[in-house]
């Protein structure tokens, strides 16, 4: 019988990839359950249970059957939900409890917990019917921002510059909304966009990583990152103003213990914040960190699940060093079938190359971004300067080459 601390994570995807591997690192016996048995992380855990991360009892009966003593997920919204309710159904340690994970997810709910806190606000408004969309629309004018009541990874996300266009936005983020809700609509928020990386304790946010969030071009899907790159490229007040908003955020969602992640807009007058959530960037923003200020978010979820407080609040910061990672994506708008995947043994053997994947092998079909799952693989960075980091990562993304054919 294994004597290493056992653990149950939830998801085998790229989001819980970081995780997996420090759980590994760290010495413990790792399960990890999904329902995709080829996800990214399948061969790197002990043992393999096929279960989905949406469903809560067939999680909480692969924990059973895992014979693992503690549960743990990182960077989906989806496994956090399950995660976060197999918990409390199994009394197991966890940073949060549901209705915590819900005010975190639930967009209006979230606006609402940020107006009650007197934090800058977009104008926003939940509609279950195409015509408050249009009436929302009417009072406060164009482009606005439509997003699923209760969704994650830009699905259905789509900006609304046209009229026209409004009915179709409405229609796919009620389809795309998790256990329904309809949609949300905000007004644009203009701003450089960040990410503010930290742990709760005792209620107050420590923020140790703060990333510049590049995103993909285009209106549908909205908001895809394509790289998280430290430091941003901003002034340290804009950057002390951002770090400000999320701590306020956290604590107007009643965050008082884990991870957190902020996206905020910040500019020369103030940072509005377009969500918190209560888990860890699902964008290796955790390795970014780790890699960016030596603190490693990823053993703090273990130090929670195993009440190990030297986990949880260990390791040493260091002074920042320039970091980054830099997602793929699928070039075409249809379905297509991967052929191969050149340069990728040139790529990891670049100095400041931390990691490289693609995800789909050989073979696989390949869909089109639709959101921020479809990406399709990533480049993870460290360099001694800014300009020199995000050159290698270009480097290194041109390096690659992949060859598909029609389906």
């Amino acid at each position: 019988m294994s004597s290493r601390r056992h653990v149950l994570i939830v998801g085998c995807g790229f989001p819980q990839l970081g995780l997996i591997r420090v759980a590994r690192d760290l010495g413990f016996e790792v399960s990890g359950a999904d329902l995709n048995p080829r996800a990214i992380g399948v061969p790197l855990v002990d043992h393999f249970l096929q279960a989905s991360t949406g469903d809560v009892a067939a999680i909480t009966a692969a924990f059973r059957a895992s014979g693992a003593a503690g549960i743990a997920t990182s960077g989906s919204e989806l496994a956090l939900t399950t995660t976060a309710h197999a918990a409390e159904l199994l009394g197991l340690p966890f940073y949060a409890d549901t209705q915590t994970v819900h005010r975190c997810q639930a967009k209006d709910a979230m606006r609402a917990g940020y107006l009650a806190a007197g934090l800058p606000v977009p104008a926003f408004q939940g509609c279950t019917t195409v015509d408050q969309a249009r009436a929302f629309v009417e009072r406060h004018g164009l482009p606005v921002v439509v997003k699923p009541a209760h969704g994650w990874g830009q699905r259905g996300v789509s900006k609304v510059d046209d009229a026209s266009q409004l009915e179709s936005a409405f229609t796919l983020a009620c389809e795309m909304s998790h256990g329904g809700g309809g949609a949300v609509l905000e007004e644009c928020i203009v701003g450089h966009e960040v990410s503010v990386n930290g742990w709760v304790q005792d209620g107050e946010l420590r923020a140790y990583c703060v990333t510049d969030r590049e995103v993909f071009p285009g209106t549908r899907p909205l908001g895809v990152m394509r790289s998280e790159i430290a430091p941003p490229a901003i002034p340290p007040d804009w950057v002390e103003r951002a770090v400000d908003a999320a701590r306020k955020g956290a604590r107007a969602l009643g965050l008082l213990r884990g991870p957190c992640y902020s996206q905020v807009a910040v500019d020369a007058q103030r940072a509005v914040l377009f969500e918190t959530a209560a888990r860890l960037g699902g964008g290796f923003d955790a390795d970014v960190t780790r890699l960016c200020c030596g603190v490693d978010l990823y053993a703090r979820l273990l130090g929670v699940a195993f009440q190990d407080r030297a986990l949880e609040y260990g390791g040493v910061e260091h002074a920042l060093h320039p970091a980054m990672v830099r997602f793929l994506r699928p070039t075409h708008d249809c379905d297509m079938r991967l052929l191969s995947v050149d340069g990728l043994d040139r790529v990891r053997a670049m100095p400041g190359v931390v990691d490289a994947v693609v995800y789909p092998e050989p073979g696989e079909v390949v869909p089109p971004l639709l959101n921020a799952a479809r990406r399709i693989g990533h480049i993870l960075l460290q360099a001694k300067h800014r300009d020199a980091l995000v050159a290698l990562a270009d480097a290194a993304e041109s390096a690659l080459s992949l060859e598909y054919s029609p389906v």
